[in-house]
């Protein structure tokens, strides 16, 4: 399935969810950043783990979304560092490695194969959001600094 097969209408929320995207390569960082905004999202671009938890830190995004294999970050730490600073980020791995299962980290919430497409990824994306209760908006924008 491709994301221009899919129906943005059903994916917006009541509420623009904030998704904080991790990326190294640019170009990738500014398709998902354009894939995420066409299906409602707001998105936090960021290229280093350093930017991430600076952010994280600020604004406790609805999301974490990053690849499992970025030169110089442990993902399964800075999931567990965002985990611990906002305890209601969801995080979400992009991996090309099927040995990597849900569980095997803590402090992810869903691995997505990059060969499954963006269409797959849009529609892990809406299930975790609409398995997560609302969070509300004055929730404290982070419980501790990372």
């Amino acid at each position: 399935m491709t994301a221009a097969a899919i129906n943005p209408g059903v994916y917006m929320q009541a509420r623009r969810k904030a998704i904080l995207c991790l990326c190294y390569d640019r170009t990738v960082l500014q398709v998902r950043q354009m894939l995420l905004e066409h299906f409602g999202y707001t998105v936090l671009p960021t290229s280093s783990a350093e930017d991430a938890k600076s952010v994280a830190g600020d604004s406790c995004p609805d999301m974490l979304l990053m690849d499992n294999t970025q030169p110089g970050i442990d993902f399964e730490q800075l999931a567990e560092q965002v985990k611990k600073a906002c305890p209601t980020t969801l995080t979400v791995v992009l991996s090309h490695y099927f040995g990597i299962r849900p569980g095997s980290c803590g402090y992810v919430d869903r691995f997505v194969a990059k060969d499954d497409g963006p269409g797959a990824l849009i529609a892990q994306i809406a299930e975790l959001f609409r398995q997560r209760p609302e969070r509300s908006d004055s929730e404290p924008a982070s419980q501790a600094i990372i």
